[in-house]
Parts: C-alpha cells; structure tokens; sequence
C-alpha cells in the first residue's frame, strides 16, 4: 500500500524519505525548531499545563485548541512544518485536530498499540499526524514506538482496553508485525506517521516529563463518512492552498497571542 506518490520537486523531504515514508508509514527524525525556539515551546505548554491544573483538569486534556490558541496556531501553520507535510499529502493542507500527549513524571498510564484510522470518521484514510518533541524524549520516558511498514496492513482487528490506559483501542495479534522502534527525538524534531500506522507508548518511569504535540492534517478531499461526524471539522484550520470542495471550516488565526480561562474552557 502507497500512501503517496513521490513528489516531482520535493519542497523539504527528500525522494528517499517519501520512499522510506511509503515503506514503513512514518519518517523521523526531522528539524523543526532550534534550542531557543524548543524553550520557548515548552514554556508556552507550561502555562497551559499551568491553567489546567488550576482547573482541576489533565494535561492529556490540551486537545483541539488550535484555533483558540494562538501559540499552537502558529506551530499548526509553521510553513517549514507545512513543506513536509505537503511533499507527502499535496499543496491543499487541512488541519483538523491537535493534542499535546502529556505524560508527567512517573505517569504509569499506556498508550495501547493501536491504529489512529479507527478512532476518526474521515474517509479514506489520507491524513498524516506530526509528532513534535516539546521535551527530550529518552526510552525511561515512555517513548512512542512505530511497528514499521504495519500501515500496509490495513485497518486491523482491535479490542477494548479501559485499564490504566490513555487510549483505549488495542490492536490484537500484533505478534506478526514488526519489532517496534522507540521515538528518540530532541526537543524541536519532529516526525511523520500515518493514520493506519500501528503504534503505541509505555508508562513514564522517568523523573521528567515527555510531552509531544500531535497535529493532524488532511487534503480538504477527505471528508468524514456522515453528517452526524460534522463535529470533528469544526476546528479545522486551512493551513495551505485552497479547498475545492467547499465543505471545511476555515477557522482565523486567534486574535491574541495570551491565553486564558475564557479561551480554554477552564474557567
């Protein structure tokens, strides 16, 4: 199963990188922000953790503020960031969903090994989740880890898990796929991975936090399978290009950098 076709002037990704991309349904790592611009990040985060906890609330909760937010808006809409995800996807770029996975210190929550296709109502399966290190992952860390080429699969068998879990879909027989590869990135890189790539995370059983933010974008022809799935557009963002089809959302960049109770739902 191809996920693309090789692009004929590849804007950021190299011909072996879509190559490698179609082959084991993700490309990492790759170069986003610098030191300072990594700090800056993770301080942005620490004040929405901050806001958060004050609320009562969980850090894996930081989920679909993309359009309210303007410091995730501008990451959303990084045009470096955009250049991979077009050599993969085409010109035409939709972001419709953003989640910062939060694992504090010696969080013993798992991420199952799962496919994200089954989670979402969109059709067909096209979209294309950046994975960006706000903080040095390392393997105590819980690190996310890829079954590589398990994108071609298909859409596999699942069951529920509701124990200790962040994510509650499992994949079953995984026994036949590929040896899993842990996510090592520096705080900054990013990576690539497809919506039906296999993958999944262990509990943190380190002193220090991993949190990566995950964005997902999609050509604006994918579409969700009915109008009772409309909900799941409503936060979306037309990063790049235009939409033929009429049919997204287009939400404006917010009007102000600060965030606060008001703009977060957490007042």
């Amino acid at each position: 199963m191809q996920f693309t076709e090789v692009a004929t002037s590849p804007k950021k990704l190299t011909v072996g990188q879509i190559d490698t991309f179609n082959r084991d349904g993700y490309i990492e790592p790759l170069p986003l922000f610098d030191a300072a611009e990594a700090q800056q990040h993770r301080a942005y985060l620490d004040g929405l953790l901050l806001q958060f906890d004050r609320a009562g609330r969980d850090a894996y909760e930081i989920n679909e503020y993309h359009h309210v937010c303007q410091g995730i808006f501008e990451i959303v809409t990084n045009p470096t960031l955009l250049d991979y995800v077009e050599d993969l996807i085409g010109p035409d770029i939709v972001c419709w969903g953003s989640h910062y996975f939060c694992k504090m210190p010696h969080d013993e929550r798992e991420v199952p090994f799962h496919q994200d296709a089954p989670y979402w109502p969109f059709r067909p399966t096209k979209a294309v989740t950046a994975w960006i290190a706000i903080d040095d992952v390392d393997a105590e860390a819980g690190p996310m880890c890829f079954l590589p080429g398990s994108h071609r699969q298909g859409r596999l068998e699942w069951q529920r898990r509701t124990e200790n879990v962040v994510l509650e879909l499992e994949v079953t027989d995984r026994d036949r796929l590929n040896a899993p590869h842990p996510l090592m990135l520096k705080a900054g890189e990013l990576s690539l991975h497809t919506d039906l790539l296999v993958h999944g995370s262990a509990a943190n059983t380190s002193d220090h936090r991993r949190c990566g933010l995950t964005i997902r974008y999609v050509p604006p022809t994918i579409w969700v399978k009915s109008d009772d799935h409309l909900g799941w557009t409503r936060s979306a963002i037309l990063c790049r290009g235009h939409d033929p089809t009429g049919r997204w959302p287009n939400n404006p960049a917010p009007l102000r950098s600060e965030f606060g109770p008001k703009s977060l739902g957490v007042g």
